[in-house]
């Protein structure tokens, strides 16, 4: 039986493990994906330290930028519910839509209310709208109801800057802004036939009973002084708004804007809704009269029920960091890769049997995105933004009976287990179903962008060779490494009929590539480094010849998320040590935490200016384990000199020497237009 095989029966094994954990056990999904991912980083051979270690870096990886999206989107909606804001946009667009077309209407308002909150969070704020308006209008709660959740459900899934869908744009390294286009394209359509739709067919099927001891408990009415509509809106729009300008800024203006800087900042996720909180404090605060300690009290509140979401959260990306180190994300990868089968498909088939096994839309998008990232990078022609919602539609099918929200919604309709299934179950799986229609509807039209008139001619104009010359007498060698050694066999100059060199180096001299089993145990070795990570756009930045160490508080000084290659144009470059034969200690280094700040952001490949993007004498090669343990090539040894700071497109091709870690590499650049 072959390694992949092996990895791919632990990988099963551990997907029935949860099933029988959550479903059969009841353990709660947190304990269970702790249990199930060091029992599957032990049984795939990785060192039990080594299983740890993965588990908590992929805990502390996702929660370090989750959980701060968590924290705010939780806060700004409950200034929403605390201000009346939710109140306001429902009844406003129910009077735009009429009481006919109320359940139309909620369906909208859930859609708008439910971008900056979780779905459990977005259903209590609307929930009470729902039952006045089945009081006053005398509509079955099952067609107003419906709607509601089929709206917060799409958005829950499928829309930024929700966690889950920030995960998966992270992991299949898409466009923020062009996600939200795409999820409003696919999600409308999908919300309206789950929604108002399904609801008009099924509630005259539906008989709940007259009372409902729940919707009593929301008698009460609206706050007396709403907010205006329109601030309420701008309030709730304002980070999407953000992060749509910062994505046109990336189309339309060159890399070096200023503008583009600022745009990119004020766009990114946390920035956006931070600035959406402190809007909203003014906005919904102390526009409606309260005082900075209801404010603050507001903020403390709505924290505590996170906490067990942020768990699961955490918990699933540590999951997910286990499958990846333990080589079962790869093995994943080559077999699909191997059955041609598309992504988009894949990634909803894999969503959904998650969903169906663990019950967590959020658990299932995480793992699902985790384990079809590689076979995305691999497939060319695979569009980011379209696998984000291939995976949101995936993880929101056949909710059942292991799904919190399956009771929440039983309980809150006073609906008996058969008849939720006939509901909230059947909606939840034409949300799945239809969303990944229309995605696929979609990804026909994305497929036929415009094509440039005329065939562009291949020549060698524009690009730019920052290959460090291999020469004996000038190129640095690592401390230790064999040195380099060139001869003349035959030699024209000297009589012979014919000249024919022999060479001695090192497979890490000069410009090379360290393939992932340069510090991998059954890494893959430099002649199946695959293409993809090393021909495309790259990002040439530069770290000041003051800093040694680029940790992660330096790279993120710099704008370098975007692109899927990064090159370090360093000290080594200002001093043109890449062309000094003495071997300088103090080369500037990518520090561990930078490395994991890379990888975790799915960069395909890092490249350095020196002969190692490892601090030297380092205690352990943690940012060689970190980088090749992702499967992501490093390219060490540039000669920046040639470049500045910008976008390029990058080709780098190393030596194919079977079965060994690295190899010598010739590297060329060229200037990217603002295109």
């Amino acid at each position: 039986m072959s390694l992949n095989t092996q990895l791919l029966l632990y990988a099963f094994g551990a997907v029935v493990a949860l099933i029988v954990l959550i479903a059969r056990f009841k353990l709660h999904p947190f304990v269970a994906l702790i249990a199930v991912s060091l029992g599957l980083g032990a049984a795939a051979g990785m060192p039990f330290g080594g299983v740890v270690k993965a588990f908590q870096d992929g805990v502390g990886g996702v929660l370090g930028f989750i959980a701060i999206v968590v924290a705010l989107g939780t806060m700004l909606g409950k200034m929403m519910a605390e201000s009346g804001g939710a109140t306001r946009i429902a009844t406003t667009l129910i009077t735009l839509f009429g009481e006919k077309r109320v359940h139309w209407a909620i369906m909208f308002v859930a859609f708008i209310v439910g971008i900056p909150v979780f779905f459990q969070v977005g259903f209590v704020l609307l929930i009470p709208l729902v039952f006045t308006i089945a009081r006053r209008s005398g509509l079955s709660l099952v067609k107003v109801g419906i709607p509601l959740v089929a709206g917060l459900s799409v958005v829950h899934g499928m829309v930024p800057p929700h966690p889950a869908a920030m995960l998966a744009v992270g992991a299949y390294q898409a466009d923020v802004g062009r996600t939200i286009v795409y999820a409003i394209l696919v999600g409308l359509p999908t919300a309206a036939l789950a929604g108002p739709i399904f609801a008009s067919w099924i509630a005259p099927r539906i008989a709940l009973p007259a009372e409902n001891p729940i919707a009593a408990q929301f008698a009460g009415g609206a706050p007396r002084d709403l907010p205006g509509f329109g601030i309420t809106v701008f309030t709730v729009l304002l980070p999407v708004i953000l992060m749509l300008c910062a994505s046109t800024a990336d189309v339309a203006l060159d890399s070096a804007s200023t503008l583009r800087l600022a745009l990119d900042f004020l766009g990114s996720p946390i920035v956006a809704l931070l600035l959406a909180l402190l809007f909203s404090f003014w906005s919904l605060g102390y526009r409606q009269h309260f005082t900075r300690d209801q404010i603050l009290k507001f903020a403390n509140d709505c924290l505590a029920p996170t906490a067990t979401i942020l768990l699961v959260i955490g918990a699933g990306g540590g999951f997910n960091r286990v499958l990846l180190e333990s080589g079962v994300g790869k093995a994943i990868a080559d077999l699909a890769v191997g059955s041609h089968a598309s992504p988009l498909l894949l990634a909803w088939t894999v969503a959904a049997l998650i969903r169906v096994a663990t019950g967590s839309a959020t658990v299932a998008m995480t793992t699902a995105s985790g384990l079809v990232a590689p076979i995305a990078m691999a497939t060319p022609g695979t569009h980011a933004e379209l696998l984000v919602l291939a995976t949101g539609a995936g993880s929101l099918v056949l909710s059942h009976v292991n799904d919190s929200g399956f009771w929440l919604i039983k309980e809150f309709f006073h609906m008996t287990v058969p008849q939720t299934l006939k509901t909230w179950t059947v909606a939840e799986t034409i949300i799945g179903v239809a969303g990944l229609g229309f995605t696929l509807l979609l990804s026909l039209v994305v497929g036929c962008a415009p094509r440039e008139q005329g065939t562009r001619e291949l020549s060698a104009a524009g690009w730019i060779d920052v290959t460090a010359t291999l020469d004996p007498a000038r190129t640095p060698v690592y401390a230790g490494d064999a040195p380099m050694k060139f001869d003349f066999l035959k030699d024209m100059r000297k009589g012979d009929i014919l000249t024919l060199s022999v060479y001695s180096l090192g497979a890490h001299s000069g410009t090379h590539i360290d393939a992932p089993m340069h510090f991998v145990a059954n890494g893959a070795p430099i002649d199946q480094v695959a293409l993809d990570p090393l021909i495309g756009a790259a990002r040439v930045i530069d770290i000041p010849d003051s800093v040694g160490a680029i940790d992660a508080g330096e790279l993120n000084r710099h704008n370098w998320r975007g692109p899927q290659r990064v090159l370090f144009r360093t000290r080594s470059t200002l001093r043109g040590w890449m062309d000094s034969p003495e071997f300088h200690k103090d080369f500037a280094y990518l520090a561990p935490d930078a490395a994991q700040l890379l990888a975790d952001a799915g960069v395909l490949l890092v490249g350095v200016d020196y002969i190692s993007a490892e601090q030297f004498g380092a205690p352990a090669p943690r940012t060689h384990q970190i980088l090749l343990g992702r499967g992501i090539p490093i390219v060490e040894g540039l000669d920046l000199r040639p470049v500045q700071a910008g976008d390029y497109d990058v080709i780098v091709l190393p030596l194919k020497v079977r079965g060994h870690e690295g190899a010598p590499a010739r590297a060329i650049l060229r200037k990217r237009t603002g295109t």
